[in-house]
């Protein structure tokens, strides 16, 4: 129960507080991220899942276009896509592979990932989760 509190608390507070975090506070998401990489040097994959205020579709998705181009040339990521469900228009799947730990802690400080977070904070619609995933076959 405490890890399903922990899944829907921490994003919820990341968004809430994003302007408080000086530059020397650890984000909450690698926080979480850091608890379940067993080996903090390789690589692993994340999943945040959102569901968006109704309305806010087009606005959300277009909060992302600069982070996703940006995030892209980030020399720790591997991968970084938003995914949006043809069943529902309204819920949104980020996905997102590091080559580390330290190339989410570095990704987590750059200034379009907090000009995302502050922009779409008021469209969402709940707490987005998290999934933290080990990359298999490697």
């Amino acid at each position: 129960m405490l890890t399903r509190t922990l899944l829907l608390a921490l994003p919820l507070a990341l968004l809430a507080n994003v302007a408080d975090l000086r530059a020397d506070d650890e984000n909450p998401i690698v926080t979480f991220v850091k608890s379940k990489v067993k080996n903090s040097d390789e690589p692993f994959s994340m999943t945040v899942t959102f569901k968006v205020r109704p309305g806010g579709e087009k606005a959300f998705e277009q909060a992302f276009i600069s982070c996703l181009t940006n995030t892209r040339k980030e020399s720790g990521c591997l991968a970084y896509y938003l995914n949006r469900s043809v069943d529902d228009p309204s819920s949104f799947v980020m996905f997102e592979r590091f080559k580390r730990i330290a190339a989410l802690e570095s990704h987590a400080k750059m200034p379009h990932v907090g000009e995302l977070l502050k922009t779409i904070g008021p469209l969402l619609d709940g707490a987005p989760t998290v999934s933290v995933y080990g990359v298999a076959g490697e």
